[in-house]
């Protein structure tokens, strides 16, 4: 009987989130009302406390707040102005330039902030009204920045590897550097995608006449990106060389941050106090995400449904080929409609079994899993990269500009995922060279 309530809950779940109540609320919602059903009042209100404290409490979780922080520091130091300005000294003059240098000045700010959300909203503002300005496709403009904030989730610090190395019990550390690599090929493939697109259809991307890209420049720029180098070697490199563990570096990392807002001479409690806000309000919206999520998870264990799917999967004993296709079109379909924390913490309690059960490595399987967090951003009717950017940009632009800008880089996403899913040596060459602490 457990059984059937559980897949009662499920359906119930799905119905609430197309009517459009928000995730977090259809969990919570779903979660306490069959735990009250199954083990009446008095047992959910002693169990939904204790579960929540025992999994928030978990101490690398302390990692998520302090990346976000490093981030939001490192925007209030002008990293991310930076940046740009140096990725469009060097590139500005081939073709695409601005589109191209945005795709790299999004690399670099991926290494000193851990959220793809906010580095949609930083460069809508930086790189959009530059591009336009210029004379740009604004389709174009807005599908580059729409895209190429997704490689923030690969690069490191990333909040989702943080998460699914917590959810796993796999080693955040790993998961950090395993993304090293698809997202440098992630920003190499589409700048490489967006110059060749520009070198055939000129009338998007006018070549920049008046752009100073002299020597001169260059080095100039080249000098101001020092800090995100800096910044990125020393939360990495301590990691890689097993120096520090993930929260350690992340704090070492806010330290850091707060060194060069200094440096730079950017420091007011203002900007203190706009960073730590914009911190605290992300990672509550992470917590309370997490923290409903627990409660409908373990709603489904309570009533058997995820070992019992497991086994009915693993029974039927699909071949992995099979089973990483459908894994696929599920995540991309769940990506339609929720965002990409939710979709983690919600399917992964099914989903490292079937990994676990054919062997494969769960190190790979995040970089897979972020890289298909990646198409969901950008993927319609909910894709939140979009509605992050058209909130950004305001009456300026219209979401179906941003919409159909984004749509033709979904085929260069799902060729790229393609390629990570037949090469996992990609994900794992430099954790497998990790030095262990």
């Amino acid at each position: 009987m457990d059984l059937y309530v559980g897949y009662l809950g499920i359906v119930v779940l799905i119905i609430l989130i197309f009517l459009g109540v928000p995730i977090t609320f259809c969990m919570a919602a779903v979660g306490v009302g069959g735990l009250i059903y199954i083990n009446g009042v008095a047992g959910t209100i002693q169990f939904i406390p204790a579960q929540l404290y025992s999994f928030t409490s978990n101490f690398t979780f302390a990692a998520l707040p302090l990346f976000l922080l490093m981030g939001f520091i490192a925007f209030y130091a002008d990293l991310s102005k930076d940046s740009y300005d140096a990725a469009r000294a060097w590139l500005g003059k081939i073709p695409g330039g601005l589109a191209v240098a945005t795709v790299y000045a999004c690399a670099i700010f991926g290494a000193a902030s851990g959220s793809g959300l906010a580095e949609a909203a930083v460069f809508s503002k930086l790189a959009v009204p530059e591009m336009l300005k210029s004379g740009y496709n604004k389709r174009l403009s807005l599908g580059v920045v729409a895209t190429a904030s997704g490689i923030d989730a690969l690069i490191p610090p990333s909040i989702l590897m943080v998460i699914l190395g917590v959810m796993t019990e796999t080693s955040v550390g790993k998961l950090l550097i395993a993304g090293i690599m698809p997202g440098i090929l992630f920003a190499v493939v589409l700048a490489a995608a967006i110059s060749l697109f520009c070198y055939f259809k000129p009338s998007y991307a006018p070549k920049m006449g008046t752009l100073d890209t002299s020597w001169k420049t260059r080095m100039k720029t080249l000098g101001n990106i020092w800090a995100v180098c800096l910044l990125f070697l020393i939360v990495l490199g301590s990691i890689y060389l097993g120096w520090a563990t993930p929260d350690e570096a992340a704090g070492v990392g806010v330290f850091g941050a707060f060194l060069l807002l200094l440096q730079r001479r950017k420091f007011s409690w203002a900007n203190l106090r706009g960073a730590a806000i914009d911190c605290a309000k992300t990672s509550a919206m992470l917590f309370l995400i997490i923290g409903t999520t627990t409660i409908f998870t373990s709603f489904l264990s309570v009533t058997q449904v995820v070992s019992t799917s497991t086994q009915w999967v693993m029974g039927m004993n699909p071949p992995f080929w099979l089973l990483m296709v459908l894994l696929v079109v599920l995540y991309l379909i769940l990506g339609c409609i929720i965002e990409p924390v939710s979709m983690l913490v919600l399917t992964l309690p099914f989903v490292v079994p079937l990994m676990q059960s054919h062997g494969a490595n769960l190190i790979w399987f995040g970089v897979v899993f972020v890289m298909l967090a990646c198409i969901a951003g950008i993927s319609p009717p909910f894709g939140l990269t979009l509605f992050v950017m058209k909130s950004t940009l305001g009456d300026a632009v219209d979401l179906n500009d941003i919409l159909l800008g984004a749509l033709p880089f979904l085929s260069l996403q799902l060729l790229l995922l393609a390629v990570l899913i037949m090469f996992p040596a990609i994900s794992l060459w430099l954790p497998n060279m990790m030095l262990g602490r």
